[in-house]
């Protein structure tokens, strides 16, 4: 696990060693869910083309403008839709969500982080908590690290 804890407002590139799923990590998975290796590996080709990183090493992600404007209160959406708005979709699609969370990142760093989905599961960061992570910050670096860590 990267043992890098990083302080609010400090910058963060996303970037790991860009490491797939061993047959360790699909053997913890698929005993902790009770499910067989097929079915995860349904889910996962489903929700992002079997890889949990892009080319350059980050993790994928998914910027989700309705909820980053929901647990924003909505307080960005006139000035920025392309990041904040009550409607679903602004999409840019690969590496250039990152653009997104990160300009995101400039109004709320929290917000914005729980306002993505991550890694080979796609999961949204304002389920946390619910995945065993005290803070969305501890989460993504989990996610950057490997997709062992993001199952």
């Amino acid at each position: 696990m990267v043992d890098i804890k990083i302080e609010k407002g400090a910058d963060m590139d996303f970037r790991g060693d860009g490491q797939p799923i061993t047959d360790n990590g699909m053997d913890t998975v698929c005993e902790t869910l009770g499910v067989s290796e097929p079915e995860v590996w349904a889910v996962i080709s489903v929700e992002t083309r079997s890889f949990g990183f892009f080319q350059d090493k980050r993790p994928q992600i998914l910027f989700e403008r309705h909820v980053f404007s929901r647990l924003t209160s909505r307080q960005y959406d006139i000035l920025n839709p392309n990041i904040s708005s009550k409607r679903p979709g602004g999409y840019v699609g690969g590496v250039y969500e990152y653009t997104r969370l990160e300009k995101a990142m400039e109004f709320n760093r929290e917000t914005a982080l729980q306002s993505a989905s991550w890694g080979v599961g796609q999961v949204m960061g304002f389920n946390h908590k619910a995945v065993g992570f005290d803070s969305v910050e501890e989460m993504v670096w989990d996610m950057v690290e490997s997709e062992d860590r993001q199952l």
